[in-house]
């Protein structure tokens, strides 16, 4: 109802490039991204995730992680917050520890999920172009869950490490499959922003190849993209929140200032 209040005082143009881009959304991938410490790779890495139409993104900030020592990790934190708030069109959640994002979102899917993080060691893990982004990848006896309790609509999540060290040794064993990017030349891994992209590129190819690959565009739910609509809407408006609130209140639509305070 708020979203059909505020529609007509948006430019139709307007409207329709934000439906263009809001129907070919996916939530059929996530990403989590454990520890990362320079906010630069993190507002790289978003801005790339949402150019694959990705909705959904999830960062574990440990405070007993060796990532954060020293003076320069509360600027790190600070820095960390401002990239976030910058990716205005995703949905941003922050954790404390990977076993809690990890259940968090095994709850949330009814364990219908599969958790794949890009790893460092290499022995320990697939070659990329390998993985099929399906429950077949789970090893038999796999850490978080067996093959059974999942289908061929399992949610894919993606963790991404810290630039230096990677994931956790506790992430690595809270997943289900790890992987690595194959390198031929010197540098002992990628920057954090070129491995997710390439992961993407990927997982991309995999999608075109296959309707059910792990991207699957256009299967937000109907809630979801209407909120999705509702945010775009408000912030279209010549004087934003001012206006907009005006406008609900006249036809008597009430939202609560919490949720104003997030747009």
């Amino acid at each position: 109802e708020a979203t059909k209040v505020l529609e007509p005082y948006v430019n139709p143009t307007r409207q329709n490039k934000l439906q263009e881009i809001f129907s070919k959304r996916t939530r059929q991938t996530r990403f989590i991204f454990e520890n990362p410490t320079n906010p630069s790779n993190v507002w790289a890495c978003l801005r790339t995730i949402d150019s694959f139409g990705i909705q959904h993104v999830d960062i574990v900030v440990d405070n007993s992680s060796p990532c954060y020592e020293g003076k320069s990790s509360v600027v790190q934190k600070r820095g960390m917050r401002t990239a976030m708030g910058s990716a205005k069109w995703l949905s941003l959640r922050t954790f404390s520890s990977a076993q809690q994002i990890v259940q968090n979102l095994k709850e949330k899917y009814n364990n219908n999920i599969i958790f794949y993080a890009a790893d460092l060691q290499p022995d320990k893990s697939m070659d990329i172009r390998d993985v099929t982004w399906k429950y077949h990848d789970i090893p038999c006896g796999g850490s978080t869950s067996t093959s059974s309790s999942h289908d061929e609509d399992a949610i894919v999540c993606i963790v991404m490490g810290n630039e230096l060290i990677g994931i956790s040794q506790e992430m690595r064993d809270l997943v289900d499959v790890c992987f690595t990017l194959p390198m031929c030349g010197f540098a002992e891994s990628f920057n954090l922003s070129v491995a997710t992209a390439i992961t993407l590129a990927h997982m991309s190819s995999a999608s075109f190849q296959n309707e059910d690959g792990p991207l699957r565009p256009g299967n937000l739910d109907p809630h979801e993209l209407n909120c999705l609509k509702f945010k775009a809407y408000i912030n279209s408006l010549s004087q934003r929140q001012r206006l907009g609130r005006a406008l609900l209140k006249k036809a008597g639509v009430e939202i609560p200032q919490s949720v104003l305070d997030n747009l």
